[in-house]
């Protein structure tokens, strides 16, 4: 019975603001031409919000996930279940062992470019990782920082081109001089450098590679044992076809 001068309250259910809507629970908008012309509105503004967070989140993850790898890795946190950590990335994750090293390898250098360019991606730290493992991650960010130096876009494909035109030897200064002129399109179809020989640059990029497995192998003896293995292999395949 209700009480004589009070207003019988019924339950309320507040409205669900979009800010608290993942980008799964969002409705797909109608697509066509002429649809969703004119200023954002309130909500939309939101739904924007919401979205642009889902790709920043996604634009982040794979060198997170790099760490997360890492720590897995180097902690052995896949022993209950899994013998190595290849098992674990490919029977837990369905994943090739050789990304996730990469992503391994890649995250400290998205780390230390963040800062500089919050918005970089796997691709454009993949470009820069040869780099890295020749010279070192400080002559990598140096490249980067060069070239964005000019506000100018950087993509992979530029990154690409940029890590091309590296001299073998790896001056900084000589380096971002370099840089800069072939962004003014000033660089000199010869620069009088002698080209290096591919077979002393392939020497060096197998150098660096070797010592970032010794330097690794702690963490997982028997990928680096079988890395070594690999390795043969294909300097016996290489003596066999040129003999």
């Amino acid at each position: 019975m209700d009480t004589p001068g009070i207003a019988t309250l019924t339950a309320v259910t507040p409205p669900r603001r979009d800010l608290d809507v993942t980008v799964l629970d969002m409705p797909l908008p109608a697509a066509g031409e002429g649809a969703h012309v004119g200023p954002l509105s309130e909500r939309e503004h939101a739904q924007l919000s919401v979205c642009e967070n889902s790709i920043d989140t996604l634009r982040q993850a794979f060198w997170a996930a790099g760490r997360a790898l890492q720590i897995v890795r180097d902690g052995r946190l896949y022993r209950s279940e899994h013998t190595n950590f290849d098992d674990y990335v490919e029977q837990r994750w369905d994943m090739q062992r050789s990304y996730a090293h990469k992503l391994i390898r890649a995250w400290p250098l998205a780390a230390r470019l963040h800062a500089q360019a919050p918005s970089i991606n796997e691709g454009q730290i993949r470009e820069l990782l040869t780099v890295a493992a020749e010279h070192g991650d400080d002559a990598a960010v140096t490249v980067y920082t060069t070239l964005a130096a000019d506000n100018v876009k950087i993509t992979a494909s530029k990154l690409r081109e940029a890590v091309a035109l590296l001299p073998a030897r790896f001056d900084e200064s000589e380096v971002v001089e370099r840089l800069r002129a072939w962004q003014r399109g000033e660089l000199p179809q010869q620069s009088g450098r002698r080209p290096a020989d591919p077979f002393t640059a392939m020497e060096s990029r197998l150098a660096a590679l070797t010592r970032r497995a010794v330097k690794e192998s702690s963490g997982d003896p028997a990928a680096a044992r079988e890395f070594a293995a690999k390795l043969r292999t294909l300097a016996e395949r290489i003596e066999k076809q040129i003999s």
